[in-house]
C-alpha cells in the first residue's frame, strides 16, 4: 500500500473525517498534509511507510492485546449489560470469573466459560489465537464509577462507568407545562458602587436576588475559569488557563472574612472610583489593586494559622477545602507559583513549554522542592481558590433563597490555553499541538481558529478522569451547565497551529462515552445540561442530544424556516433555551441599527462589498422580523427610528415573542434589557475590538435595571411562563 493509502487508513482509525459539508452545503476534503499534521499532533509517527504500518498495527491490535478495554462505559438498562472481551483460546470447559466492586462497597461476582460465549471475530496475535467474545452480565447495578475484574489466565481490571440514559432535568422543567425564564449576563460587565472595577461574586449574588425576587428561575453567566492574572491581553473566559479552578479576580474583596478598612487602605478610594467609572474593564489595574488586598488578607490569615487557630471556623473550612480539592489544587498552586516566578524573571509572559525542563514536570523533584521552599506562596493561591469557591457558593445560596428554582447556570469553555495550568498538570490528556476552530460561515468567511487546545480523543478513551474532573468542577454550586460548542462531544474541527482555519478538518470524539459521563455527573450534581449547538451541526446530532435529556439553544437570529423567514414562536423546539442573541453576536439594538456590520467593516472582517451586501440583507431581515412580531401579536412600527424609546419597544416586543414560544426556558440578556449597542465579543478580532472588556452602561442598583427586569417578569407571566415575583404577587 502507498504512503497516502496507509495514512488514510491510520487517519480513519484515529477518527479523522476525510471530508465534510460546511454550513452552505459545500463539500471539503481534508488534504494529505492536514491529516499528516493532525496525526503527528496526536503522537503518531507518519514519516515513513514503515512507521505508518507500525502505528496501524498497534492501533488495530491494541484491544486484542488488552483483553478488556481500560474503561467500560455502559448506559441505560439497570438489569445488566453486555461486555466485549478479547480472550486467548484456552482448553475447552475452563471457567473464568468476573467481579464488580461498586463504589458503594457492594461486590458482585460470577463465572463463565469462554467457549460458551458467542464469537464475534478472531485474530492471531504473536502466534496465539484470540477471540472477540460477548459476555452478558445480568446483574442490576447502581449508577456510578465501579471496578470490573475479569479473571482467567491472568486478571484484567477496568473502570466500569454505569450511567443513566438521560441527563438530569429539574422538576420544574420536566413536565408539559414547565416553562420558565431567566436573565443572562457576563459577570465582569456588572457595575456597582462597591465593586473594584469589575463585576464580582457579590454582584452575582445581587443579580440573583433581583432576578429571583422578580420571578426568574435562572441566572446564566460566563465561564468563571481561571485565566492568567498578569496577561491583560488574555481576557477571554473561553481561553482559560484552567477549567478546574476559578478566576480569583471575581472575589468580592469587601466580603472576604476579616476584611477591614486597613486592607482597603492598600488601594486609595480615588483609584477604586476611577476603576469603577471606566467604560472597559482595566484588567491590569483591577488585578493590581485586588492583589495588594489579597496579600494583606492572606498575611493576617497566615498569622492566625501560625498561632494555631484552634476553633477558628475559617481555618477549619480552609483546611477542609484543600483536603477535598486534593492533589489537583496542589498542582494548580504549584503552576501558579512557577508562572509568577518565570513571569517576574522575564518581565513578560513565558509559556511553560519554555520553562527550564525540570519545571515542566509537575511530579518532578525540582518542582516538589521549589513548592516546599515557596510553600507560603503556594498556600496563598490555595487561599484565593478557597475564597472564590466560598463566594460562588454564597451566590448560589442567595439564588435559592431568592426563589431561583433552577439556580445558577454556569458555562464551560470548549478548550484551554495551550500554555495554561491544565495542560501543564495533565500533559497526557491534551492535544497541545492542535487548535480548536470552525469552518467558514455567514459571520466568518475565512473560518475560525480559537487558539485553544482540545482533549486528545485517543488519550480520553484510555482515561476519562480529566473529563470527569472538569464536569464536577463546573457543576459545583450550579443548577445548570451550558456546554460551549457541545458538538465537540461528537467531533471537533481541529487546525494545526500556523495553518489557516480553512485547512482544518473534523476529528471524532467518543460521543457515547462522553455523553454517558455527562448524564452521570448531571444526576450526581442535580445539574441540567444546556448544549450550545450552533454552527455546523452533524446530521442527527440534535436528536441524539435530545434523547440524552440535554437542552439545545434556539437563537432568534438563526431560527428560520426553509425559505429564510423567522419561525413562529409556536415552531420553536420545546427542549431548548430560547434567547435573542449571544455574547458572540450583536445585541438587539446593535442588530437593529447595523452597528455590528459597521464594526466588522472597521476591523477588516468585512470588505466594503461584504458590508454593503450585509446591510442589504439586514434590511430584509428587519422587515421580516417586524412581520414575525406582528403576526405573533407584538407589533412594532415599521417606521421605527433609532431613539431609545423605539429601541425599548423593539426589545420588549422581541422578548414577548420569545416568552410566548414553546421553548421551556427563555433567557434575556441583561445587555438587551438596558439597551446596550456594543456586543461583548467580535469573533475573529484580537486588538481591533475590546473583546471581553465592555461593561454595562448602568449600575446594578440603578432603578432602570430593576424596572427592566420587573417589566420582563410581567411579559413572561402574561405569556404563561414562570411565576409572579415577590414584588408583583
Amino acid at each position: 500500500m502507498t504512503r497516502e493509502g496507509l495514512l488514510d487508513r491510520l487517519a480513519s482509525r484515529a477518527g479523522i473525517e476525510p471530508s465534510y459539508f460546511d454550513i452552505f452545503g459545500q463539500w471539503h476534503e481534508a488534504s494529505f498534509e492536514t491529516k499528516a499534521s493532525i496525526l503527528s499532533a496526536m503522537g503518531f509517527d507518519v514519516s515513513s511507510i514503515q512507521s505508518l504500518g507500525a502505528a496501524i498495527t498497534a492501533m488495530e491490535e491494541d484491544p486484542w492485546r488488552r483483553s478488556l478495554a481500560p474503561v467500560v462505559v455502559k448506559t441505560g438498562d439497570a438489569a445488566g449489560f453486555d461486555l466485549d472481551l478479547f480472550l486467548p483460546v484456552n482448553e475447552p470447559g475452563r471457567y473464568w470469573s468476573w467481579e464488580i466492586a461498586c463504589e458503594s462497597g457492594e461486590t458482585y461476582q460470577g463465572v463463565f466459560r469462554p467457549d460458551d460465549l458467542p464469537v464475534l471475530s478472531a485474530r492471531e496475535i504473536d502466534g496465539q489465537r484470540r477471540e472477540h467474545l460477548r459476555l452478558s452480565i445480568r446483574q442490576p447495578l447502581p449508577i456510578g464509577y465501579h471496578r470490573l475484574r475479569i479473571g482467567g489466565e491472568r486478571a484484567v481490571e477496568a473502570q466500569l462507568l454505569f450511567a443513566p440514559p438521560r441527563c438530569y432535568v429539574p422538576p420544574q422543567l420536566d413536565k408539559s407545562d414547565g416553562r420558565r425564564w431567566g436573565v443572562s449576563a457576563h459577570l465582569y460587565t456588572l457595575r456597582s458602587e462597591r465593586n473594584w472595577g469589575i463585576g464580582d461574586f457579590g454582584d452575582l449574588a445581587r443579580l440573583c436576588r433581583l432576578s429571583g425576587q422578580s420571578g426568574a428561575s435562572v441566572v446564566a453567566t460566563n465561564p468563571f475559569h481561571a485565566l492568567f492574572p498578569h496577561r491583560s491581553a488574555d481576557a477571554s473566559p473561553y481561553s482559560p488557563s484552567s477549567r478546574l479552578f476559578l478566576n480569583p479576580i471575581y472575589i468580592d474583596i469587601t466580603a472576604a472574612p476579616k476584611f477591614s478598612e486597613r486592607h482597603a487602605a492598600h488601594t486609595p478610594n480615588a483609584i477604586l472610583s476611577s476603576l469603577r467609572e471606566t467604560k472597559l474593564v482595566d484588567y491590569p489595574k483591577v488585578w493590581a489593586a485586588k492583589l495588594r488586598a489579597f496579600e494583606a488578607l492572606f498575611d493576617d490569615f497566615q498569622a492566625k494559622l501560625g498561632h494555631g487557630g484552634e476553633g477558628d471556623r475559617e481555618i477549619a473550612d480552609f483546611q477542609r477545602f484543600i483536603a477535598e480539592a486534593g492533589s489537583a489544587l496542589q498542582r494548580f498552586a504549584a503552576f501558579s507559583v512557577l508562572d509568577e516566578q518565570h513571569y517576574g524573571a522575564a518581565g513578560q509572559s513565558v509559556s511553560w513549554q519554555r520553562w527550564p525542563p525540570p519545571h515542566r514536570d509537575p511530579e518532578g523533584t525540582e518542582v516538589r522542592r521549589l513548592i516546599v521552599e515557596r510553600s507560603d506562596r503556594a498556600m496563598f493561591h490555595q487561599y484565593l481558590q478557597y475564597l472564590a469557591d466560598c463566594q460562588l457558593g454564597g451566590a448560589a445560596g442567595e439564588a435559592r433563597q431568592a426563589g431561583l428554582d433552577v439556580g445558577l447556570v454556569r458555562d464551560l469553555a470548549l478548550g484551554v490555553s495551550p500554555d495554561g495550568a491544565d495542560t501543564w498538570m495533565q500533559q497526557e490528556a491534551f492535544a497541545t499541538d492542535l487548535r480548536c476552530g470552525a469552518p467558514l460561515d455567514d459571520f466568518h468567511p475565512d473560518g475560525q481558529e480559537w487558539g485553544v487546545v482540545p482533549f486528545d480523543p485517543i488519550a480520553l478513551r484510555r482515561d476519562y478522569s480529566p473529563f470527569i474532573a472538569m464536569l464536577r468542577a463546573n457543576m459545583r454550586h450550579a443548577g445548570g451547565l451550558r456546554v460551549d460548542h457541545v458538538i465537540g462531544l461528537q467531533r471537533q474541527f481541529l487546525v494545526p497551529p500556523g495553518d489557516r482555519p480553512g485547512q482544518g478538518c473534523y476529528v471524532n470524539f467518543p460521543f457515547q462515552e462522553l455523553t454517558a459521563i455527562l448524564a452521570l455527573e448531571s444526576h450526581r450534581n442535580k445539574c441540567m445540561v444546556i448544549g450550545e449547538d450552533l454552527g455546523t451541526v452533524p446530521e442527527g446530532f440534535r436528536d441524539r442530544m435530545h434523547e440524552k435529556g440535554a437542552f439545545g439553544c434556539a437563537i432568534l437570529y438563526f431560527e428560520r424556516t426553509a425559505v429564510g423567514h423567522f419561525k413562529a414562536a409556536a415552531e420553536y423546539p420545546k427542549r431548548v433555551v430560547a434567547s435573542a442573541t449571544t455574547h458572540d453576536l450583536p445585541t438587539l439594538v446593535g442588530y437593529w441599527d447595523g452597528h455590528d456590520i459597521a464594526i466588522r467593516r472597521k476591523v477588516g472582517i468585512y470588505t466594503d462589498a461584504d458590508a454593503d451586501k450585509a446591510l442589504v440583507q439586514r434590511e430584509n431581515d428587519r422587515l421580516q422580523l417586524l412581520d414575525a412580531l406582528a403576526a405573533a401579536g407584538f407589533p412594532v412600527s415599521p417606521a421605527a427610528d433609532n431613539s431609545p424609546q423605539t429601541a425599548l419597544r423593539l426589545v420588549q416586543a422581541i422578548h414577548g415573542f420569545l416568552a410566548s414560544s414553546s421553548a421551556q426556558l427563555f433567557l434575556a440578556q441583561l445587555d438587551d434589557l438596558i439597551g446596550e449597542a456594543d456586543q461583548i465579543n467580535v469573533p475573529g478580532t484580537l486588538d481591533g475590538y475590546p473583546n471581553w472588556r465592555r461593561k454595562l452602561s448602568r449600575n446594578l442598583d440603578d432603578p432602570a435595571v430593576l424596572e427592566a427586569v420587573t417589566e420582563l417578569a410581567k411579559i413572561c407571566v402574561v405569556q404563561g411562563r414562570g411565576r409572579l415575583g415577590d414584588d408583583q404577587a
